[in-house]
């Protein structure tokens, strides 16, 4: 028996299991994928020149101090996010702008500006107040809480695009308190938004961000973690517990972690059930229809033409793009992000449907089409047919939920205890907010099993 089984092998299970290790723990570590890292894939280029980041990819090492702390320890090089040069703005179909990075985009009038900024610092303010989320701030949606604020059109558009960018969510699908909640765990919303060292978009992993989960892996121990192993069921004995997998594995011990997003939980046959009013958030929460396309060019041709990469569209189905090449390597690529309601129609597409789509439209954007239609590679990742993610980034509460169940989401239940970015208590939806999770939730087992008998294996 072991002293603790973790079920999942993203960032917050490894953390978790890694830090339990350091308390004197016994740690197997049950992982269906036959990789780890979770929503962190890097895939590497037919070409050579290094990797393409399918899931997270950014981070701020001297904001996100177990993140950077990482960074030192494993030697990991990163990339600064390159914001030289012009930004567009597709406004419809036909119908683009081009502004310098940065500012809100000069075609905007006065009046739309005004609004814009009205807005952005409406949130900004909120989101910097300490406390819980607001019950009347949960019960509308963030479309319905900035028309209350008086938005302008193009303010709400623009505000829908931070979603989708955000959270894969369109602003009319999730509460205005699950966003600013989510902006207050990660220093303001302009920290999020942020591209430069003020923000969680800085720096990239060189040799892509898969290389921080495979290192943490290493310090876990490879016999610890068990790949290509998907659960079929989770026992709470009272005494101890027991996990169940494909293989026919059975893995007993004093305490199970489950760090999978709360959306599957209910996929899980978890015995006893879990508490009534658990499944209700839990089965009520949602992950964003957040996708990746990742166009790879032999040079970065959209900069000899004076643009950064970065793009935001009302048009889609991109709705946003920023330019992430690695230049030491010879690794140029704009990733797309189609997100949201046009990110679902998008991802029903066939493969090549998909890319044309996104060809056509960088296209439209940057012109040169001659050097727009020559990618030397492609890549593209569809989060929401991911078997064992379903979505991403974090699960999101259903209207009024994040207030309602606030006192059993996240919390242990028995000898059951739950770990993900989506419990952080800072940087939600990063990495940094898995590790966070992660560090957490081994916290709480290495306390409740202060003073029982250690498992014998």
């Amino acid at each position: 028996m072991f002293d603790l089984l973790v079920v999942g092998a993203g960032l917050s299970g490894l953390q978790a299991a890694l830090s339990a290790q350091q308390a004197g723990l016994t740690v197997a570590v049950i992982e269906a994928r036959d990789r780890v890292g979770g929503k962190i894939w890097s895939v590497p280029l037919a070409s050579g020149r290094g990797y393409a980041d399918l899931g997270g990819a950014w981070i701020n090492k001297s904001l996100q101090k177990r993140v950077g702390a990482y960074v030192d320890k494993f030697g990991l090089k990163t990339v600064v996010q390159r914001l030289e040069g012009k930004a567009v703005m597709q406004q419809a179909p036909g119908e683009r702008f081009e502004f310098p990075f940065g500012v809100t985009p000069s075609d905007f009038s006065p009046e739309e500006k005004k609004s814009l900024e009205m807005v952005r610092d409406h949130i900004q303010a909120e989101s910097l107040k300490p406390g819980p989320p607001r019950l009347e701030d949960d019960n509308v949606s963030l479309d319905q809480y900035v028309r209350d604020l008086g938005a302008l059109p193009g303010t709400i558009k623009m505000v829908n695009i931070w979603a989708q960018v955000m959270h894969g969510l369109d602003s009319t699908e999730y509460s205005a308190a699950w966003f600013i909640d989510y902006c207050r765990k990660n220093r303001g919303l302009l920290a999020i938004r942020a591209d430069d060292a003020s923000g969680g978009q800085h720096l990239r992993f060189r040799d892509g961000a898969q290389s921080l989960a495979t290192n943490i892996a290493a310090l876990v121990g490879a016999p610890n973690i068990h790949l290509s192993s998907p659960v079929t069921s989770i026992t709470d004995h009272g005494s101890y517990t027991s996990i169940t997998t494909t293989t026919g594995q059975t893995f007993t011990g004093r305490k199970t972690i489950i760090s999978i997003p709360s959306t599957m939980y209910k996929e899980l046959n978890i015995q006893p059930p879990l508490p009534p009013r658990l499944q209700a958030i839990t089965n009520a929460t949602t992950l964003g229809d957040y996708n990746k396309a990742i166009v790879c060019y032999d040079r970065p041709w959209w900069r000899e033409h004076g643009f950064n990469g970065y793009f935001a569209s009302y048009v889609g189905p991109v709705i946003l793009a920023r330019d992430t090449s690695v230049d030491e390597v010879g690794n140029y690529c704009l990733t797309c992000f189609v997100n949201g309601k046009p990110g679902r129609g998008w991802g029903r597409l066939r493969a090549h449907e998909r890319r044309a789509a996104v060809l056509a439209q960088l296209a439209q954007i940057f012109g040169h089409e001659e050097e727009v239609y020559k990618p030397i590679e492609f890549f593209d990742q569809i989060w929401q047919a991911e078997r064992y993610s379903r979505g991403a980034l974090a699960p999101i509460t259903a209207l009024g939920h994040l207030v309602e169940y606030v006192d059993v989401y996240g919390r242990a239940v028995g000898n059951l205890h739950f770990v993900g970015t989506e419990y952080s208590p800072e940087w939600k939806g990063y990495m940094e907010g898995a590790i966070c999770s992660g560090e957490v939730g081994a916290g709480e087992v290495v306390q409740a099993l202060k003073g029982r008998e250690r498992a014998n294996l």
